[in-house]
């Protein structure tokens, strides 16, 4: 039985913050004092830059899709079951939580897949209610074992 399920939505306010921090490096890259001749360092500063940014984009929006909470230390996402493998750290405005996959027989395309993510809940992606029961629920959960993570 699931003790919490959602069906996240793309997070707007995950999404500012992160064109506004690479906007802002970009900006510092473009405002530098480069000395002449350095324009080829400064482009490809700029190229890498923004080519991560994007990367941000597309991660941020790839965080969509249905979450259940099975358990204080299992969830189902993308199709997919996940341990918590680390305390959650929450704030007010999301929760990050560190997962690893259960071992499954898939092949090799299973195999090089990574088994372990890093999953940022921001609050703006789901309902108010949503937001206050898995914070209600994540508060309450108890520690992991250490035998369990070895």
């Amino acid at each position: 039985m699931a003790l919490w399920r959602c069906d996240l939505r793309v997070s707007w306010r995950s999404q500012l913050i992160s064109l506004g921090i690479y906007g802002a490096v970009m900006l510092l890259i473009l405002l530098a004092p480069w000395p002449p001749g350095y324009w080829p360092a400064w482009i490809t500063l700029l190229l890498l830059m923004l080519f991560e940014c994007i990367r941000s984009q597309r991660r941020i929006t790839a965080r969509t899709g249905e979450v259940i909470l099975l358990d204080e230390r299992r969830l189902i996402w993308r199709g997919q079951e996940w341990q918590l493998k680390h305390p959650v750290w929450m704030i007010s405005h999301g929760a990050l939580l560190s997962l690893r996959r259960e071992k499954r027989k898939g092949g090799l395309a299973q195999a090089m897949r990574s088994s372990r993510h890093r999953l940022w809940l921001a609050s703006d992606s789901m309902s108010v209610e949503e937001w206050r029961r898995l914070r209600q629920i994540l508060l309450n959960c108890r520690p992991p074992n250490p035998k369990e993570q070895g």
